[in-house]
This record gives structure tokens, sequence and C-alpha cells, in this order.
């Protein structure tokens, strides 16, 4: 019969998670055995305890002694840690999300921090808030930047910054830290928004009427009808962003027909920005009608568009791929800069026309509610680019009285 080892275990409490003390046949004192999560290993120190009240008292000690050791920034309590306050955010989010129907708030934040490898959490999980510096988020920056073949984008990183600052928020607001250290500040270049000139969108337009009315050309299967040719006219007249929570997310019951001078739908919305109530220009109002005769025996609660695809992020995509042949036809998938057209280029030409046809009159302000944006966007991405209008030219060209 074979002897039993002196290390066997002759007694072993669980004192909690990661942490254990025990005995062994070959000394009379207890041993701590706690988990290290970074080495994933475990760790075995000797109390000096013979006693097991003492020895899980001493353990505690060697714990905290350990970790301290280890990294001086991580967190003695899980509460202090930057991961909890992670989840705590993520979990008002998704609430948030569910109130507003705006998935992408709450998923979006998830994928900076949770993305495996080098999601925040990743990084700085076990991170004591409190000891979080700017240089550290610079160093997470540039961390980002050396594991992809180019760096991330500078509005990218601006996101990563903002999603840091919010979590540290929440334990600001706990009291836990004092102060959030500044971000590092990311000059952000803006990107061109690409738009179509009047007479591209009317050859684009022509594409899409004979493709459609040809009734031959199939998408991956899906037959290109006249109802993807009103998605586009619709778009354009009534400035909704090509999404599932705006223009592929609306419902008859979300439209108010208004008739009366000046015709128009009033469109209440959950997008991007939140709950707003949307007017759209009189074409909106036709294209609308149509869609109706088309959908003859349609129920309140169905889609305006695509109502044959209960996902709407198959909506979504099937319209895409739909409207990438309709450019192609057109030879219009590249503007003259190289820049590739999408579904939300015809949002981009709505407000640029809206703002070059009125002669200046559009109060911009009203504008940007009404399209769900900001004036500083409209300023930005379109005022500044814009060719002068007929009424800044003769404004230019002026003279004075006398």
């Amino acid at each position: 019969m074979a002897e039993e080892s002196s290390n066997r275990q002759v007694a072993l409490k669980h004192l909690r998670r990661g942490l254990a003390i025990y005995k062994t046949g070959r000394s009379p004192f207890w041993h701590a055995r706690l988990y290290d999560p970074a080495k994933k290993r475990y760790v075995v120190r000797s109390t000096k305890e013979t006693t097991r009240l003492d020895a899980a008292e001493v353990a505690e000690e060697i714990v905290a002694a350990y970790l301290s050791k280890q990294n001086n920034d991580h967190a003695v309590r899980k509460e202090r840690s930057f991961e909890h306050y992670a989840k705590l955010l993520s979990e008002l989010t998704k609430q948030k999300a569910k109130a507003s129907r705006n998935k992408y708030a709450f998923s979006d934040q998830a994928k900076i921090l949770f993305r495996e490898g080098d999601g925040l959490v990743s990084y700085f999980g076990k991170h004591d808030v409190g000891k979080i510096t700017s240089g550290m988020v610079r160093d997470y920056l540039l961390f980002l930047d050396k594991r992809r073949d180019k760096p991330l984008a500078m509005s990218t990183k601006s996101k990563q910054c903002g999603v840091i600052r919010q979590v540290l928020m929440l334990a600001l607001e706990d009291g836990v830290i004092d102060i959030i250290p500044p971000m590092p500040k990311q000059r952000t270049v803006d990107k061109p928004r690409v738009s179509f000139t009047d007479a591209e969108y009317a050859r684009l337009l022509e594409a899409a009427r004979q493709i459609a009315d040809a009734g031959e050309i199939r998408v991956r299967g899906v037959p290109v009808t006249r109802e993807h040719y009103n998605v586009i006219v619709f778009a354009v007249h009534s400035f909704l962003r090509p999404t599932e929570t705006e223009l592929f997310g609306i419902r008859y019951c979300d439209i108010n027909v208004i008739r009366d001078n000046p015709k128009h739908l009033l469109m209440t919305l959950t997008g991007k920005t939140g709950y707003r109530q949307s007017a759209s220009l009189e074409a909106a109002v036709d294209i609308y009608d149509k869609q109706c005769r088309m959908h003859s025996t349609r129920k309140e609660t169905d889609y305006v568009f695509m109502p044959e695809y209960a996902n709407r992020t198959t909506a979504v995509n099937t319209y895409r791929r739909i409207f990438n042949h309709m450019l192609e036809a057109a030879d219009l998938k590249k503007d003259k800069d190289g820049n590739d057209r999408s579904p939300y280029s015809l949002r981009h030409y709505a407000l640029q026309t809206r703002l070059v046809k009125s002669d200046g009159k559009v109060n911009i302000y009203w504008l940007a509610e009404n399209a769900g944006t900001s004036v500083e966007q409209l300023e930005r991405f379109y005022l500044k680019n814009l060719a002068p209008s007929a009424a800044k030219v003769r404004n230019i060209q002026s003279f004075g009285d006398g």
C-alpha cells in the first residue's frame, strides 16, 4: 500500500472566491492560497498561524500585500475598480436605450467597453478609478494603434476617451474620486459629406426608374421595384437618416398627413438624437400616398418601406445593396474626389440643397432641429463647402445707394 504524502491537504477552508486557507500534514501552520487573475495561477503563502481564525485574518493581509506589490494602480476593493463602474455604465445605458428605442447607443458603447483583447475593461478593468491618469489614457490610445495596421481615426479615439470619461463620471458621482483627469486632445479632421450635384441626382433617379420599371434586375435574389425608387425620393424630401430607427423604422402610425398649405408629413421619430417631431417637404406626401396604395392591406403598425422584412437590419442591408446597384448603373458610385457614395449621401444632398435653394432664407436653427442635427454640424459640413448662392453673389456685387 502506497504511503500517503506529507504534502496532502488535511484541512481546507474557502474564505471567498479566489482565496482559501489549508493545512498539510507536513506543517502545523495554515497556508493561504490566492488566485492571481492577471497571471491566471494560484499563489501560496504561509500564514505562520496555527489557528484557523487567525490564519483567515492573516490571509486577507497577504492578499492586500500581494496585490499592492503586483500593481499599485490596481484596486484593492472591487467597488473601486474601473470594471465595476464600466459595468454600471453599460447597464444604465442599456436601460436608456430600451426607453428610447435606440439600440445603437448601447451596442456602440458596449463594443468600446468590452471588446476582447483591447477594450477598455480588458485594459483598465482591474485599475483603481482614482489612479487613472491622462498619461495612462494616452498610453492606451498608443496601445490601440500598435495593434492595428494603421492608426485609429481621431474621431474614433475621441469616442474611446468619451466613454472613459463616462465611466469616471459615475465614480465621481459616487464620491469615490474627486476629479476626472483631462483626456488627451484629439485633433479631428472633418471628412467631406459625400453628396450629389443636381445633375447627378437627376441621373440617379432616371437610372432607378429604368431599373425598377424593367422588372428584370434582382440583387441577391431581391427584385428591384418602384418601392426602392420611392425610398430615394422620400429620403431626400424628409431629411431622414437611412437607419433602422429613422427611414427604415418609420411606421404608418408615426406619420400625420397635413394637406393644408404647406402640404407636408408630420413624422414622430426616435432616431440618433432621440425623440423628435419632424416635418417633410411637400414631395414626400406624394411618395407616402404611393406607398399607401402599394400596400393597400397595410396595418397602422406596419413599416412604410419594405415592410416584408420584420428584421429592420435586414431591410437596411438589403436596400443598401440595391442602392449601390443603382449607383453603379448610373456611374455614380464615387464622387469627383473618389469618395464612395452611400444611402447617407441622400441626406447630405437634401440638407445641402435646402440651404442653397432657399437663397439664405431658411432658418438654419429650425432646419437643424427638424433634421435631428445641430447648427454646428450644418456649419462644419455643409455651409463651409457650399458654392456661393445667387443671393450671396448679388450681395457681394451690390453698390451702396447714391
